[in-house]
């Protein structure tokens, strides 16, 4: 049901799908089931029973360090060297760790003391500027002293709880294994205590050569030692607000901690990866609002983390946008930076059961945190909330028009259909998605683009769409408006697909053509089926429409035709974030392509003609057409190749379609160039044409001069070591001026 109907009040607030439609996971057994599995590993006693506390199992710790699990930091094997009179010995350091902990600790300096006192190596190195500066300036006297003699020590005795707690090896969840772990809240909570007084051993630096270089930062270390030089930082007290809020609930005496919660990696492999363009899917049904957000009305949904590459991303740095700030409100999120190494491209993680301890507003530098919040979500017969974070990661692009290319669209709809498909066969197959403006802040992703691309992952899953624009009303209507329009065509995946294969080549000579008006412009005209038919229909376009779209399509086969193929190998292609850990700090919340309502237009498909006609002389129909009559031909055979290539035929296919592609694109070249016979030149004479045929032989024989004299110079250079020749004697030759390069079709103009 529609919301056209609906009244003008509740129209400006959302549209589409009433919210009270889409499906939920309420009362469903949530996915993946607690059952203990070579892809699922249970940290506790099953069956748990109804309100009991989950029992650690097995009863005995079972110590493991290797490569293959977290390394714990009560291990037997987490030692480090000891100097003493001239001696050195090597000591556990758990018990060091317990050691210093142990003492009274009344001060900030002196909790830096105790941390530092098991971290050596970082004594003149770490100072803990944000955590002095936040008792000294943030909090009260009395405030202060309550966190001393109260909350750390409890803190500290959870954290010391560590070897009765979690007594099984924690695996880590590396790249390309589907794997799934299941923790009690209250082990969360030891490890979250234990990652807040940096116990965690060889987890304290993240360069290239380390042994977690692959994992995010899961020590508060490099938190503490941020530092607060303006009012502008002031959002990193409240950060650290948002951790104490946390601790204080869950050391708290009446605190209940029963619940479960299940983190999940998964990984489609090039099988089970879509071919977009043969997709027959329609789109689901869409509920978008400005009003609201993910985190409060997302219940019972899959609800979507804009996540960084490295889990977590700048939470512990100094980002505070979307998934820095849903980490600080549910801090049991912060565990899978313990074990969830660097996302690739056809990856998702999953996280299912969290619990929210804060109420916040703002966003960025405005973030503030606004008390305790009561999580009312109702939980399974497993104490598992209803609460399912999607994390996936967006690109980030240096220059925002290359995120309309082929291969970087497909990595946007793989990565998205990664989580989006999450538990496709278990009872929450059909439980809704809860989504915004994924990757479109400091990652400079387009809005209208990333909320399509969305939409048809969504349809590819069979799942409706949520859709929250964060108080943008304009981008509400317009993602509404093509979401209308194109159910009410019935355009399928596949073609909208086809359709933003060929929008990058348009904004190549067309660079002010929002991606919505070209394809309403290609829909109503029924553009793709131009080349999706092999057919050319006089009167669908004008004369100049029917000129610019070839020439559009010619260049996006040259410019689209090599992509990687639907393999592991997109897993390894680089996506640059501007950071590496935090990547979303609020200092680099920068657009190229504004989303804001600023700079959207109302556009409709009944408009955009008029649109463009007032801005574009369309010559009249006495312009000549093509000289060439197979040019409509090649042309439309080579975008149907380029379309199955690009985004994917099946990929043993590929290969020998890429090879006849590169045919088709170096005919077409020629063409274009005009490469044609000496004797279709138009010459006056025979003396034209023969200086026509020297200046060709010509360049052939300077050509093979050149090669030559290269190759004697680098005979040379290899016996005197000096390379430099080829440089010096072009510069001697030359007068040390550079010599401009003739084209080649200068060889067929004759002298004047």
């Amino acid at each position: 049901m529609e919301s056209d109907n609906i009244s003008n009040d509740e129209s400006t607030n959302w549209k589409g799908i009433s919210q009270s439609l889409l499906p939920r996971s309420f009362g469903k057994q949530l996915f993946p089931s607690l059952i203990p599995s070579s892809a699922h590993t249970l940290l506790f006693k099953i069956p748990i029973g109804i309100n009991k506390m989950p029992e650690a199992y097995p009863k005995e710790y079972c110590d493991t360090w290797d490569d293959n699990h977290v390394k714990m930091p009560c291990s037997k094997h987490n030692l480090f060297l000891v100097h003493h009179n001239d001696k050195s010995s090597k000591k556990n350091r758990w018990d060091i760790i317990t050691y210093n902990l142990s003492k009274p600790i009344l001060s900030s300096e002196e909790l830096e003391k105790a941390i530092v006192s098991y971290n050596p190596k970082y004594k003149d190195k770490w100072r803990f500027y944000l955590l002095h500066s936040f008792f000294d300036e943030c909090l009260n006297e009395e405030e202060t002293e309550e966190f001393f003699n109260n909350l750390l020590p409890k803190i500290i005795k959870l954290a010391l709880q560590l070897p009765t707690l979690v007594t099984k090896p924690i695996p880590l969840l590396k790249q390309t294994h589907n794997h799934s772990i299941s923790l009690s809240q209250m082990q969360i909570a030891c490890l979250l205590a234990n990652a807040f007084l940096c116990t965690f051993p060889h987890r304290n630096v993240s360069n290239s050569k380390s042994e977690y270089s692959e994992y995010p930062y899961i020590n508060f270390n490099g938190f503490f030692q941020l530092m607060v030089n303006s009012s502008a930082n002031h959002y990193l007290y409240e950060k650290l607000k948002c951790i104490i809020c946390y601790f204080k609930k869950v050391t708290s005496s009446n605190s209940v901690l029963n619940g479960i919660v299940t983190y999940s990696r998964r990984r489609l492999p090039s099988g089970d990866l879509p071919y977009w363009l043969q997709s027959t899917k329609k789109l689901t049904n869409l509920f978008i609002t400005s009003d609201g957000t993910i985190e409060d009305n997302g219940d019972g949904m899959l609800q979507v983390d804009f996540a960084n590459k490295f889990i977590g991303g700048g939470v512990l740095g100094h980002g505070s946008v979307q998934e820095e700030i849903r980490f600080l409100i549910c801090p049991e999120l912060l565990v899978s930076m313990l074990f969830s190494e660097k996302m690739l491209h056809t990856e998702a993680i999953i996280i299912t059961g969290v619990e929210r301890f804060s109420d916040y507003s703002g966003y960025a530098n405005s973030f503030e945190w606004k008390g305790v919040h009561l999580d009312v979500t109702p939980v399974d017969d497993n104490n598992r909330r209803y609460t399912t974070i999607v994390a996936i990661d967006a690109l980030y692009y240096n220059d925002p028009k290359n995120q309309f290319k082929t291969k970087n669209l497909r990595r946007e709809l793989h990565k998205s259909f990664a989580g989006f498909s999450w538990g496709q066969n278990s009872e929450c197959s059909n439980v809704a998605i809860a989504t915004g403006n994924w990757g479109c802040g400091a990652f400079r992703g387009d809005c209208h683009l990333k909320s399509l691309l969305q939409l048809m992952s969504a349809a590819q899953a069979d799942r409706d769409v949520a859709y929250f624009t964060f108080g943008d009303t304009k981008l509400m209507d317009s993602i509404h408006s093509m979401h209308t329009f194109l159910k009410s065509k019935n355009i399928t995946v596949g073609e909208v697909s086809r359709i933003l294969l060929k929008y990058y080549a348009c904004l190549e000579t067309l660079p002010c053509v929002g991606v919505h008006d070209y394809i309403y412009d290609a829909i109503t005209n029924k553009a793709w089926q131009v080349f999706e038919n092999k057919e050319y229909q006089s009167g669908v376009f004008p004369q100049y429409s029917q000129n610019q779209f070839l020439k559009n399509n010619y260049k996006a086969v040259e410019s689209n035709t090599k992509v990687l193929p639907a393999s592991e190998n997109s897993n390894t292609e680089n996506d640059q974030t501007p950071e590496q850990s935090h990547p979303c700090s609020s200092s680099i919340l920068f657009e190229s392509r504004p989303c804001s309502s600023s700079n959207l237009t109302k556009t409709t498909p009944e408009e955009f003609q008029t649109s463009l006609s007032s801005d574009i002389k369309i010559p009249s129909p006495e312009v000549p057409q093509f000289t060439n009559s197979n040019l409509i031909k090649s042309i439309s055979e080579e975008s149907e190749c380029c379309l199955n290539t690009t985004f994917i035929k099946s990929p043993s296919e590929e290969s020998q379609i890429s090879s006849s592609a590169t045919d088709h694109i170096n005919e077409l070249d020629t063409q274009d160039v005009r490469f044609l016979p000496v004797n279709q030149f138009r010459l006056n004479n025979d003396k034209e044409r023969t200086m026509c045929i020297n200046q060709q032989k010509n360049s052939w024989l300077q050509l093979n001069d050149s090669k030559k004299d290269f190759q004697s110079a680098v005979e040379k250079s290899s016996a005197t070591g000096q390379l430099s020749i080829l440089k010096r004697d072009r510069e001697e030759q030359d007068g040390g001026k550079r010599v401009v390069k003739r084209k080649i079709s200068d060889y067929f103009s004759p002298k004047r």
